[in-house]
């Protein structure tokens, strides 16, 4: 018996060293939505020190394997810490040279066993002859910033280290951006080799589609603090797409202020779509978690299950999430529908660029007392777009989308929380197909969204591509709607063409040299210039020398 016991002991010790093994056919990840904490920027980092842990060494982690926090929450320019470079080896737990919120995490990190990732501010010395390599120059005092995702493993380690490729607005005032983007990956003792990249780096081509093509990683991990931007880039929309357009695996943990347009985490499991994911109208903590297939093993993940459809004249509506309007529409080529529509069978161009549409909606009812949205169908292609009006792009769109009246300044935009708004139709199918042009950098995802700020689920749709978009080859993708549904904000097919035209965000040290304008010649007295004058006396020295 004693012989016995010992041996369950040992067992019991394994698995709670390592719950997921290489041979497993998946592994399980949570993902933190969190807040931003209040009071001053050392008492936010105290107490954000305490959430983090709180939440690592909680019974609700206890099964997973590895846990992502959002970026932006954990500190801030005035607690920043330096962080070790990977191949040091360091676990600052017993290495405390660092700030105290990283050693303390570390500590946590390690009595949980687990493996964490934390986006943080960090800072590194710079001179001369030492630092990084940067388009930054290095400031005055000798210390620069970088938005840095940092991996800890099992044994509170740091195991890999990524600095923000592609900053939001003001963040290029006061961070430094590497002259060569990492392409940051880490193995796992289950089995998964992880790549990693921060936020707005989603909407470009390195790393995060280097990280797929070049390294061929099936698993990407997603700190962000994303602004939602209507019709195309909602917060958990654009990470579905992502996910589903590559078809990988994704765990995406954002912070959450709605009212500063901020909010949606998620857990994604390529074209099976989410599998774990929220978005919330208040400051909300929250612990999603799911078990994630590993790509190519035998893992059959449950069947999905949809609601029996039913039609309703108003359904919950999310609302007090703010959100940016993509002004990208206005230059769109688009078709208003008429307010009452029940079948749209249109092609709408723009220039050669085209996209077939077919609409049949049913009528639910009518009141005069409760607003609706207005539909257009939009087409677009070129490259004069911007990414949320901070970087250029070049995009091609089919889609359709809400307006909340027959002006196109109103699409991209909701319908205020004190309407009473209805479904006076519901959509009983929608087909939109396009040829998107060959390239050799692009990503073509489907883009849908309803009244609750989600997508629609996988199963809601069918997306066929012909041939594949890796393929250098013009590609027919359509995308179609199979199960009716009430409220609809966005159904669209949406396409990065990653651009390379460079856009400079005002900063002195990305500007292109000067051109200097030839300066003027001033003229000679009597009104001639000196470059006439100078004629005349060639000419009068080329006759002179024609006499001789």
């Amino acid at each position: 018996c004693v012989q016995l016991f010992l041996l369950i002991q040992v067992i019991l010790n394994c698995v709670a060293l390592q719950l997921s093994l290489p041979s497993d056919p998946s592994y399980y990840a949570g993902v933190v939505e969190l807040p931003v904490q209040v009071g001053t920027p050392k008492e936010r980092v105290s107490a954000a020190q305490d959430v983090y842990i709180s939440i690592i060494e909680s019974n609700d982690t206890n099964d997973l394997d590895i846990l992502v926090f959002p970026e932006y929450v954990l500190n801030n320019r005035e607690v920043p810490t330096f962080v070790p470079h990977p191949q040091l080896n360091i676990t600052p737990c017993f290495e405390p040279d660092y700030e105290l919120f990283l050693v303390e995490i570390s500590c946590a990190v390690r009595a949980r066993r687990l493996y964490v990732v934390l986006n943080l501010i960090e800072k590194e010395l710079c001179g001369p002859s030492y630092g990084s390599s940067t388009w930054n120059p290095c400031p005055a005092n000798g210390v620069r910033f970088f938005n840095t995702n940092v991996v800890l493993d099992r044994d509170g380690r740091v195991v890999s280290r990524y600095r923000k490729t592609h900053l939001w607005r003001n963040e290029y005032k006061s961070h430094a951006v590497l002259q060569q983007p990492e392409l940051a990956t880490f193995d796992t003792d289950f089995g998964v080799t992880f790549g990693h990249f921060i936020c707005f780096d989603m909407l470009f081509y390195e790393p995060a589609m280097r990280l797929l093509l070049e390294r061929n990683i099936t698993d990407i991990i997603y700190p962000t603090y994303w602004f939602s931007e209507l019709p195309f880039l909602g917060a958990v929309q654009l990470q579905e797409g992502w996910a589903f357009a590559n078809d990988i695996n994704l765990l995406a943990a954002d912070g959450s202020d709605p009212a500063g347009k901020t909010s949606g985490s998620g857990i994604y499991a390529g074209r099976h779509g989410r599998l774990a994911a929220g978005i919330f109208e208040t400051p909300t903590q929250r612990l999603f978690k799911a078990r994630v297939p590993k790509r190519g093993a035998n893992y059959e993940l449950p069947p999905k299950v949809l609601p029996a459809f039913s039609p309703q004249l108003v359904t919950p509506r999310l609302t007090a999430l703010d959100t940016f309007r993509d002004y990208n529409v206005d230059i769109f080529e688009t078709q208003l529908l008429a307010a009452d529509f029940v079948n749209a069978t249109q092609r709408v161009c723009h220039a050669d660029f085209c996209c077939d549409f077919e609409v049949l909606r049913r009528l639910i009812g009518s009141s005069a007392d409760l607003a609706a949205y207005r539909y257009r169908l939009g087409a677009y292609r070129g490259n004069e777009t911007t990414l949320i009006r901070v970087d250029r792009s070049e995009q091609a769109v089919c889609a359709v989308f809400a307006c909340t009246s027959d002006s196109l300044l109103s699409c991209g935009r909701l319908l205020p929380a004190t309407a009473s708004v209805a479904n006076q139709h519901y959509f009983e199918r929608i087909r939109i197909a396009g040829v998107f042009p060959a390239a050799k950098r692009r990503l073509i995802m489907p883009s849908t969204l309803d009244g609750l700020m989600l997508p629609l689920d996988v199963a809601q749709y069918k997306w066929s591509e012909s041939p594949p978009q890796q393929q250098l080859q013009n590609t027919l993708v359509s995308l179609e709607l199979t199960t009716p549904k009430n409220d609809l904000l966005t159904f669209g097919i949406w396409a990065n063409y990653f651009t390379e035209l460079p856009s400079s965000h005002n900063l002195d040290h990305l500007q292109p040299p000067p051109v200097i304008a030839p300066v003027p010649v001033p003229a000679a007295p009597g009104g001639s210039s000196n470059n006439a004058a100078g004629c005349s006396i060639c000419a009068a020295v080329s006759c002179f020398l024609f006499l001789l």
